[in-house]
C-alpha cells in the first residue's frame, strides 16, 4: 500500500479515491436492490404488472437510437477525462517525489 494507510491525515492518491467512490456505489445499488427485492416479496402482482408496463415502454422506445447516442458521448468524453487522470498521477506522483527529495 501506500503511506496513506499508515496516516489517516495523508491525502488519498487517485487509486483510492475510485475505489471509495466505487464502494460506496456498490453499497447504494445493494441496498437498492435489497429493498426492491422486498417491494416484490411484499407485493408480488404489483412487481409483475409494473414488470410488463417496462417490458411494453422498452419495446416502444427507441433503444438502438438511445444506446448510439449514448456511445457517442462517451467517445466523445473519454479522451479528456483520461487526460485529467493522466495529470492527477502525474501531479501525484512529483508530490511524491518532491516529499522524498524533502526527506532526504
Amino acid at each position: 500500500m501506500n503511506d496513506s494507510s499508515n496516516n489517516p491525515d495523508a491525502p488519498l492518491s487517485m487509486e483510492e479515491g475510485v475505489n471509495v467512490l466505487l464502494t460506496k456505489a456498490r453499497q447504494r445499488v445493494r441496498k437498492r436492490y435489497e429493498k426492491c427485492e422486498n417491494c416484490v416479496r411484499k407485493s408480488p402482482t404489483k412487481a409483475v404488472l409494473g414488470a410488463v408496463g417496462a417490458g411494453y415502454l422498452l419495446h416502444r422506445l427507441p433503444i438502438r437510437a438511445i444506446l448510439v447516442t449514448q456511445v457517442r458521448i462517451l467517445a466523445a468524453v473519454a479522451p479528456p477525462v483520461l487526460l485529467l487522470f493522466g495529470a492527477g498521477k502525474l501531479f501525484e506522483f512529483l508530490q511524491k517525489q518532491e516529499l522524498e527529495n524533502r526527506h532526504e
